[in-house]
């Protein structure tokens, strides 16, 4: 997992190049008005712009990836997102579902937290679980984000 904050002028630097460069295009974009739902950001690359409030982890399912890296940009309101970054147990996760490219589990095995703010961004990659649209400090609200897919073979 990576994580950044585009509202620094040097959030770039220590990206891989596909990274930065989808960065440099979503910091270019008015975020704020940006029409819900899914559209192309590039040729292969799409995003899903959301709104939503955040909820109690406790309860939902984390998701993880194998074909495609999430690059989940806050817009507006805070958000935990729970993570984890030891190999995961497979045995632990529901079945994959190969065309939408993601499985489930109720488990997050050696289990971190991080609280986005708006500009913030964290890279989750293949084969790392994780458990976004959660409240901080128990305190629900009002949330714009968006998540960009990006096709491993593109790192």
């Amino acid at each position: 997992m990576l994580l950044g904050d585009l509202s620094r002028a040097d959030y770039a630097k220590s990206l891989p190049p596909v990274f930065a460069r989808l960065c440099a295009k979503l910091n270019s974009l008015d975020l704020a008005n940006l029409p819900l739902g899914w559209q192309d950001l590039e040729p292969n690359i799409r995003m899903n712009v959301m709104e939503f409030e955040t909820s109690e982890a406790a309860g939902k399912q984390a998701e993880m990836h194998r074909k495609f890296i999430d690059i989940q940009l806050l817009i507006a309101g805070e958000e935990m997102i729970e993570y984890g970054l030891s190999q995961p147990n497979l045995a632990l996760f529901d079945d994959y579902r190969e065309d939408e490219d993601y499985q489930l589990t109720d488990q997050i095995e050696n289990q971190n937290e991080v609280v986005l703010k708006p500009n913030m961004f964290a890279i989750f990659l293949p084969y790392e679980p994780h458990k976004p649209g959660n409240c901080v400090k128990g305190n629900p609200q009002p949330l714009r984000k968006l998540v960009v897919k990006v096709p491993i073979e593109l790192l």
